[in-house]
């Protein structure tokens, strides 16, 4: 993670690899459903690097999925296509969108579908970043109550290069509020104790000494054990 500095406060310049795990963890937080963790790490990277909600955004935007109902998005008009995102945010409907529109534009040489009913509906346009992984390009138009999304296969090397973009470059965020969502994801994780440093890596390291797992150098520092042992461990070794 580098740094760099701007005229109003300073920035960093965050990693992908970063991003996703702070994101990934965040979702965890959250406690969205499982199944969603991936796709909704995916959404909060891509409406940060489209100038969405991205960072700023995220806690509420997560906030907003953690009780969505993924079967409430139907296909209000097959023939046009139309859909309804049932009161959905945006980041839950936005992947279903994209394969029917994918879809559209196989079959019929037509990839456009509308899409209605849906909360943040600003947050679509990171359908644009999603179809890059198909090799297609997506413009999505947004009105006041509705979207309208049209999906045509790329043709020129940067429409799909996004992701590569972001993994190359990373992406500037405010210093703080980048802490901010780093400290808050800490909470996804253990808390840092005997028992979870026994059992961090390949092996486990029974409170007597007993190594079960690998035997290679695997880079454990068994000092770290050592020093908190238990007093009963210390006792069994006699």
């Amino acid at each position: 993670m580098s740094t760099c500095q701007s005229n109003l406060s300073s920035s960093l310049t965050v990693s992908l690899r970063e991003m996703r795990m702070v994101f990934e963890r965040l979702t965890q937080v959250t406690r969205v459903e499982p199944g969603l963790v991936p796709a909704l790490r995916d959404c909060a990277i891509y409406s940060a690097a489209l100038g969405l909600g991205g960072f700023a955004r995220l806690k509420a935007n997560l906030e907003a999925v953690k009780a969505s109902d993924p079967h409430a998005v139907t296909l209000a008009d097959a023939k046009k296509p139309v859909v309804d995102g049932g009161g959905q945010h945006a980041w839950i409907v936005a992947e279903a969108v994209l394969e029917l529109a994918i879809e559209t534009l196989r079959i019929d040489g037509n990839g456009v579908v509308t899409v209605r009913n849906v909360s943040e509906i600003s947050e679509l346009k990171i359908v644009q970043a999603l179809a890059q992984r198909f090799g297609a390009k997506a413009s999505v138009t947004i009105a006041a109550q509705s979207a309208v999304i049209t999906v045509s296969p790329a043709t020129e090397a940067y429409e799909i290069a996004i992701l590569d973009t972001i993994r190359r470059n990373g992406l500037v965020v405010d210093a703080a509020l980048w802490w901010d969502l780093y400290h808050s994801s800490a909470e996804a994780l253990a808390p840092d104790s005997y028992l979870s440093r026994r059992h961090a890596g390949p092996i486990i390291v029974e409170a007597d000494g007993k190594v079960i797992g690998r035997q290679d150098e695997d880079e454990t520092d068994f000092s770290l054990l050592l020093a908190d042992a238990p007093k009963s461990a210390a006792v069994a070794k006699h």
